[in-house]
């Protein structure tokens, strides 16, 4: 394989400044993975995952955090092919700079996968079905709903974040969707906030939504992961307003999950009553079998998905016992 050269010292410098992970040396393929960040619960329980799947398998293992920047996400990648990478793998969520970087590794005949992001015809894919997981998570906040509300709704407001590009977004319009059609809602009863990836943010744009409505007794939010579901519930909470409120995200981080063992005693004590898991605890594995395939050149299919299970307090506590 070709290999891209890093034309001035300074560059690889700065580049290998960035470099944040550790090798593991051994004879088999040389694994690269270019991460966004270690500050939320489903990236630390992915990179986990895709190193130990290195390390079982024998593999070199570089990896680096970019920040989601895509500046240093470029150079972080140009540091992970001169280590030798024979596969980036991609958890930037970053759609342009991610498509440019899958033509330019394609050039050199090193493969990309891109992580729950799509970055064209020219990487790679595994990760969620954003549509479908959207569509999951409306279908499992319709019965909630008709408990709590007795299915008259007066608004659905979404949090998501414009950063992470249209497809991403499919995990709250699908939702949307999905709510909208099964409860005959208006477009006019709609409501889209972009959440800037940023929970005090998000925390603070849906409270002063709820103080600028406080005639609306029905509210169903969507938050785009989970961390803006905490922050929602959290602006909820601060209102006075949990009684409104209903909330469903992506992701069963542990904040997620210990919430909704928290409101199998303490039901009104939350708004936030379901999220979806793409069992973050498979991704490793199965991120670095899809890389193997692809090396090995036994697969020819573009894309991957992972598994989803939708969560309440109906089945939170097998699921967790699952985990074990």
């Amino acid at each position: 394989m070709k290999k891209r050269m890093i034309t001035t010292m300074f560059a690889a410098a700065m580049a290998t400044s960035l470099m944040t992970g550790v090798t593991v040396f051994a004879d088999g393929y040389n694994i690269g993975y270019s991460n966004m960040a270690l500050k939320e619960d489903f990236f630390i329980t992915v990179e986990a995952g895709i190193s130990k799947a290195c390390e079982e398998k024998g593999y070199t293992y570089n990896t680096a955090i970019s920040d989601r920047d895509s500046t240093k996400m470029v150079q972080n990648i140009e540091a992970l092919v001169t280590k030798g990478a024979d596969i980036i793998i991609d958890f930037n969520v970053l759609p342009e700079a991610g498509a440019a970087e899958a033509e330019e590794l394609k050039n050199e005949d090193i493969p990309m996968i891109s992580i729950d992001c799509d970055y064209g015809e020219d990487a790679y894919f595994f990760g969620v079905n954003n549509e479908a997981a959207g569509t999951l998570l409306g279908q499992t906040m319709e019965p909630l709903a008709d408990d709590k509300f007795g299915g008259d709704i007066d608004f659905v407001v979404a949090l998501w974040d414009s950063q992470s590009g249209d497809a991403v977004k499919q995990r709250c319009s699908g939702a949307v969707d999905e709510l909208q059609e099964h409860y005959g809602l208006s477009d006019d009863q709609i409501v889209w906030l972009d959440s800037l990836a940023d929970d005090t943010k998000t925390q603070t744009m849906t409270k002063d939504w709820l103080d600028s409505h406080p005639d609306a007794e029905h509210v169903l939010f969507i938050g785009q992961n989970d961390d803006r579901g905490y922050a929602i519930n959290q602006a909820a909470i601060a209102a006075d307003r949990v009684a409104n409120c209903l909330i469903g995200s992506h992701n069963a981080d542990p904040s997620a999950t210990e919430n909704l063992q928290a409101a199998k005693d303490d039901p009104e004590g939350t708004a936030w009553a379901c999220t979806i898991s793409y069992n973050s605890q498979l991704y490793g594995q199965q991120v670095v079998d899809y890389a193997t395939e692809i090396l090995d050149g036994t697969t020819t299919e573009k894309s991957r998905n992972a598994e989803m299970t939708a969560l309440t307090v109906d089945n939170i506590d097998d699921y967790l016992a699952s985990l074990d």
